[in-house]
């Protein structure tokens, strides 16, 4: 036991930008907890809507809330500053649409205080995904498990993490999509302990108006370049891992050529075809997971990647 529970700080890092419409249930939701202790740091990156105005009536309410204001810089470094600003014994992710379950906070501490861990991973709303009620991943196992797929490993959000574990770890600014999966990808390269708990601890809003759900943009193609960066810390460091890095890269291909026939027509053939030939080429290096993961390579590597965005594009 590192020491009393209710001696440990949490700081809750919340990234705003122009969410006015979820704001108040996001800071909402942090008041609700059944754990107190904790500050909360609000950060608004150049809001133009009444997102600044919100956050700082609750801040002038609470003395527990801080809020800070920059210039439209994006999510990344928003959150770094949160990083920086933050003095808890543990940090969270909240983004500014979500909601934090009640009991977060106490049942992902009293966890971390009973087994030492790094990180604790909890269920999201719609995660179906159950194990065991505790799963324990130490050294290299939560990055071996990370590079199987497994999707406790890639959000910042829903994850309770020590701050001194985090230390000088950073998001990566020129990242635009994925910049979650690599930040916690650096985290788990540090051999930790990291704990999974089978408690629904937060509730993430599927927002339509998200820019992870919007059409398609060429920061998705950012995903290939966080492929590219993983691979090669994993070859200097992990070379024992090589099949499961060399699998990583080939889902990231696969993941963007499914984003292409869904999101776009002609414009990105080129593209495509490069895509489909590093796909065949090295598709022995895909380890089976999800099921629709394995429809998607079996699509793929039968030569019907046209007909199916053909198809796609008739239904839509």
């Amino acid at each position: 036991m590192i020491g009393s529970v209710n001696d440990s700080l949490v700081s809750i890092i919340v990234p705003i930008y122009n969410a006015e419409k979820y704001l108040d249930s996001c800071i909402q939701s942090v008041l609700r907890q059944t754990y107190t202790n904790w500050e909360l740091i609000l950060i608004d990156d150049g809001s133009t809507d009444k997102s600044g105005r919100i956050a700082e009536e609750y801040g002038f309410a609470d003395e527990r809330i801080t809020v800070f204001h920059q210039k439209n810089l994006g999510v990344s470094l928003a959150r770094n500053q949160g990083i920086d600003e933050a003095t808890g014994n543990y940090v969270v992710f909240l983004d500014a649409d979500d909601e934090l379950i009640e009991d977060c906070l106490a049942k992902t501490v009293n966890i971390a205080e009973e087994t030492n861990a790094d990180v604790v991973a909890g269920r999201s709303c719609e995660n179906q995904e159950l194990f065991q009620d505790r799963i324990i991943w130490t050294g290299a196992e939560a990055l071996e498990n990370s590079l199987k797929d497994h999707l406790f490993t890639y959000s910042a959000c829903a994850k309770l993490i020590r701050r001194e574990f985090i230390g000088k770890t950073r998001f990566t600014p020129d990242i635009r999509i994925n910049e979650d999966s690599y930040f916690v990808f650096q985290l788990l390269c540090k051999q930790n302990v990291f704990v999974l708990t089978n408690d629904v601890i937060y509730f993430y809003r599927a927002n339509s108006e998200s820019s992870s759900r919007t059409v398609f943009s060429e920061k998705y193609f950012d995903i290939l370049k966080v492929s590219d960066l993983k691979y090669k810390k994993i070859e200097e460091q992990f070379p024992q891992m090589h099949d499961l890095a060399k699998n990583m890269l080939l889902k990231a291909r696969m993941n963007v050529l499914r984003i292409l026939a869904v999101r776009t027509r002609d414009e990105y053939r080129d593209v495509e075809k490069k895509l489909l030939e590093y796909i065949l080429d090295n598709k022995e290096d895909y380890i089976p997971s999800s099921k629709e993961c394995n429809q998607w390579m079996f699509i793929l590597s039968h030569h019907l990647f046209y007909v199916y965005k053909f198809a796609h594009y008739i239904v839509k």
